[in-house]
């Protein structure tokens, strides 16, 4: 009787464990790789304006001697969204793959495309808006 009880209460603790999980992970996924304070189950959307939707992606395909700026269509919007909340590697490089099968203008093909993360930030003083980029990554393309 006595282990049924331990082992019942030791289930209480699930809930507590699952929360201090996200709680930790939230800023470590923020600080390292740019995580929105909007996203991942942190506190952090109460004290900035910096939400995943506030935030812009730029694109640009790089030939030799051409870098030219792709406009990211609506059906990657998705796609973008999350590369925007969580700039890691592996969304930025899955948003490029999905750029690099739109036909470009130039004769030649890119050899490159990158992809930057940007966000608006105020001056505390003034409350000027400016950008700073948040992340950004070239992803070579195959074939050079």
């Amino acid at each position: 009787m006595i282990k049924y009880l331990r082992s019942k209460a030791c289930l209480c603790y699930i809930p507590v464990l699952l929360l201090t999980a996200v709680a930790l992970t939230q800023p470590y996924l923020a600080h390292n790789y740019g995580l929105s304070p909007w996203s991942g189950g942190g506190f952090g959307m109460f004290s900035t304006s910096d939400a995943p939707w506030r935030r812009h992606v730029h694109a640009y395909s790089v030939s030799p001697g051409v870098r030219r700026e792709i406009v990211i269509p609506d059906y990657l919007r998705d796609t973008a969204l999350r590369a925007a909340a969580l700039p890691a590697d592996t969304y930025l490089a899955r948003l490029a793959e999905e750029l690099a099968e739109i036909p470009s203008p130039e004769s030649g093909t890119a050899r490159s495309i990158i992809i930057q993360v940007w966000k608006t930030e105020y001056d505390p003083a003034f409350l000027v808006p400016s950008g700073s980029m948040v992340r950004s990554l070239e992803v070579p393309l195959e074939g050079d």
